[in-house]
């Protein structure tokens, strides 16, 4: 019998996958959310491609979540004259100017007015992802001077980070607000915040999602210095949070990354916060048709942190064969996956809904189960029992689409979409009809059932139920 992968992946979508039948087949492959990243393409693709994802999941019966990941203030150069390429050589002196020109190899705009404002000598610019080092020497009126101290190849738009630079930028540009207007229209499942640098970022999104009638989960992009040094407060307020290993990786010194991002999954997990590390997992399948043993051994090692996704970015968008990308990335999980070894979770639950989860996951693994089932209105009773990360699959029934699609990026989360019950009876009904319809389950079999009641008013889980399927077939009620 073929084992269920539990950590699920993310796909960004692009022109490498610009058609239904690709769509589908990244489905089938293996795609559990699909990511539109708002700093490309326009909305009509944006549109279509989250069309083409629904009509996959209606044609496979899979659950697939749409992310929308909103650009954030992404401070980029302007544009060079010509071929709009330049060469920067160690040791030369370029200026970064707030004024809006058509940028020579000298001197060249950016896109973040407050520059000159911001920056002192001493200070790090860095372009293209920190491909190419400048350091700040002086500020002469709108102009940034710098010093080349690792040189490279820029060209129109490169972004720029600012490390350390204390930058007056809100947490969402018009663009931004734009974008998440059209994207709750649009029906996403869930929302990407970038470079994130307060809990209260989370409020500004909240403020749009009230303006347009629908609340989805806010995920939060670890991307800066101030996020990390916020962990705890930030992860508390988002629903979710992405571990944007590449501007981190120019934002803080490179060999604390992994760090980082291993305290990210921890705390996640405390908190019942689905996490997703992301960039460069299988970075050079871009080009080839095999990933290095170091990305292969970057994914496993994710996994074994005990992350709820892992995510794909140019790999599936502009890479030569998105589907052989994701095929691997399943196959490196599943093997990851079966070691076992993801590290417990230490923590002593304080909330009524924290101390079920954790009695239910004892009894069923003790009672030697053949599954955790959770009934949720909201999604949060499956996320406090995946944070457990037990080795019983974990089935999860709703009577809501949204938090179906939602569930696909929780670990290990099996979702089953029901019709609203309305007590217990009824519920064990809907198990014993959808499981008992599965091959792998047979009569007899016990499952551990966690939910509330009343059933479906969000946030009254309290009731752990030992069920046999099939047992109200076999011993019916006497009247």
């Amino acid at each position: 019998m073929t084992v269920d992968r539990r950590t699920k992946i993310v796909c960004t979508l692009g022109p490498a996958v610009a058609s239904k039948d690709a769509i589908l087949g990244l489905v089938r492959d293996g795609m559990d959310v699909a990511r539109l990243n708002f700093s490309h393409g326009d909305y009509p693709d944006h549109e279509q491609n989250y069309n083409w994802v629904r009509e996959a999941t209606d044609e496979t019966g899979k659950a697939v979540g749409i992310l929308a990941d909103l650009q954030g203030p992404k401070i980029r150069l302007g544009r060079f004259e010509g071929d709009g390429k330049t060469y920067w050589e160690t040791g030369e002196e370029v200026r970064i100017t707030v004024d809006d020109v058509v940028g020579t190899h000298d001197r060249v705009s950016t896109t973040y007015k407050h520059l000159a404002e911001d920056a002192q000598p001493g200070d790090r610019l860095l372009v293209d992802d920190g491909k190419v080092a400048l350091v700040c020497t002086a500020v002469e009126g709108n102009d940034v001077v710098c010093k080349v101290v690792e040189g490279g190849p820029v060209s129109n738009n490169k972004g720029v980070s600012l490390p350390g630079m204390n930058i007056s930028v809100p947490a969402l540009s018009e663009k931004d607000k734009a974008d998440l207007r059209f994207a709750l229209k649009l029906g996403v499942d869930f929302i990407a915040l970038s470079f994130v640098r307060s809990p209260s970022d989370v409020d500004l999104v909240h403020e749009i999602m009230d303006e347009v009638g629908r609340r989805v989960p806010v995920i939060a992009k670890l991307e800066k210095p101030e996020a990390v040094d916020a962990l705890e407060s930030i992860i508390l307020a988002f629903d979710a949070v992405m571990v944007a290993r590449g501007d981190l990786g120019v934002e803080i010194a490179l060999e604390q990354v992994p760090l980082v991002q291993k305290r990210v999954i921890q705390i996640a997990r405390e908190n019942a916060k689905p996490v997703i590390v992301a960039t460069q997992m299988l970075d050079s399948m871009i080009e080839n048709s095999r990933p290095t043993r170091a990305e292969a051994s970057d994914v496993a090692n994710a996994v074994l942190d005990g992350t709820d996704a892992v995510m794909l970015s140019g790999e599936t968008s502009i890479g030569v064969d998105p589907h052989n990308v994701v095929r691997t990335m399943d196959r490196i999980v599943r093997v990851a996956e079966s070691m076992g070894n993801v590290p417990p979770l230490n923590h002593i639950p304080r909330t009524k809904r924290g101390v079920i989860s954790y009695s239910a996951r004892d009894i069923a693994e003790r009672l030697n189960s053949r599954a955790l089932v959770a009934f949720t209105n909201s999604g949060e009773t499956a996320r406090r029992l995946a944070r457990l990360r037990s080795h019983l699959p974990l089935l999860v029934f709703t009577p809501r689409q949204e938090v179906r699609s939602q569930l696909a990026l929780t670990w290990g989360a099996e979702t089953f979409l029901c019709q609203k019950v309305d007590n217990t009876d009824e519920m064990m009904e809907v198990v014993d009809k959808s499981l008992l319809s599965i091959d792998k389950y047979k009569e007899g079999d016990t499952m551990v059932i966690v939910a509330g009641t009343p059933p479906g008013v969000a946030g009254t889980t309290n009731m752990i139920h030992v069920h046999q399927l099939g047992e109200d077939t076999r011993n019916p009620k006497k009247v």
